[in-house]
């Protein structure tokens, strides 16, 4: 009988997914996601991320250990928009034919192409390398809105059981996020001036979503240092006025920023495209936040 019982406990422990609580295995790829599958999920799944808090998915190296966690995993989530495309190889390697997969941008209005509207007498050349949708659909709280509804929609398709805990929950969340975007509106519908400089094309979404103006950005890609005659552009942007703050990121040094700002005077203030971070329950809400909080106070001549 025990021999009976222990070769049964090692095919369940083999058996991909299988969880002996009964909860599906949620497996995320960074931390926005994350943040929104924890809200979703509750106590009714078990969720793991991919890329560790201080890694980004841009460049992420994925690993052999990684294909293991999505042989384990019953569902799948990812931001989208090409923004993982190191995931498909994972995947197949993975050999889960019944593996969910969710792609969150699903019905979200794609901005293609470098998002930067010049300022007047600035000139702009069309760049044929920036061509592709933007993948940071998550930094407006109205397009987080419909990626959590894509998750709901996906694990109750998948854990019915569960169906009603996994609604209610993105109902409270939602609640939250539109809490969040009110705040955004009140806080910044009356600024007089709204032309961002920004460390990378990163914040487009917002920008749409709240009226402000992205009039330049820094590095045009991650890691890709501004070139010469970029540096002079940006020169010229902040000379045509209009510009309260050039806005940097905390994954990058912002000392060539800096160097431009001194120069001109103008303030260089962090904000987080949240590419990196814990994705706890409350991390979208409190970095969005924060963020608010550095552009308001950039704006109105703060540090």
């Amino acid at each position: 009988m025990r021999i009976c019982l222990s070769f049964a406990a090692l095919v369940l422990w083999l058996v991909p997914g299988f969880d002996c609580t009964g909860r599906i295995a949620i497996l995320t790829t960074f931390a926005p996601v994350h943040c929104f599958a924890l809200n979703v999920a509750g106590d009714a799944a078990d969720v793991s991320v991919l890329v560790p808090p201080n890694a980004g998915p841009h460049d992420y190296a994925f690993s052999p250990a990684d294909i293991q966690k999505i042989a384990k995993a019953d569902v799948l989530i990812m931001n989208g928009v090409g923004l993982e495309s190191w995931l498909q190889r994972g995947i197949k390697s993975a050999g889960r034919k019944d593996l969910l997969v969710v792609d969150t941008s699903a019905g979200i209005n794609l901005i293609t192409g470098l998002e930067v509207r010049s300022l007047p007498g600035v000139h702009s050349e069309p760049d044929p390398d920036a061509g592709g949708p933007n993948p940071h659909i998550w930094l407006s709280p109205i397009n987080a809105i419909k990626q959590v509804e894509n998750i709901r929609d996906a694990l109750v398709s998948r854990d019915l059981s569960n169906a009603e805990t996994y609604r209610a929950n993105a109902v409270a969340f939602i609640k939250r996020l539109n809490d969040v975007d009110a705040e955004i509106r009140l806080a910044t519908g009356s600024l007089p001036n709204k032309n961002l400089i920004t460390f990378h094309d990163t914040f487009p979404y917002f920008a749409r979503d709240y009226g402000f103006n992205v009039v330049a950005t820094f590095e045009e890609f991650p890691g890709k240092e501004p070139s010469p005659r970029a540096i002079e552009k940006l020169r010229k942007t902040i000379a045509a006025g209009n510009v309260s703050a050039l806005f940097s990121e905390p994954q990058y040094s912002p000392k060539a920023m800096q160097v431009i700002g001194k120069e001109f005077k103008v303030p260089v203030v962090q904000l987080d495209p949240m590419e990196t971070g814990d994705g706890s329950k409350d991390f979208y809400e409190r970095v969005t936040r924060k963020n608010l909080d550095a552009l308001v106070a950039a704006f109105h001549g703060g540090p």
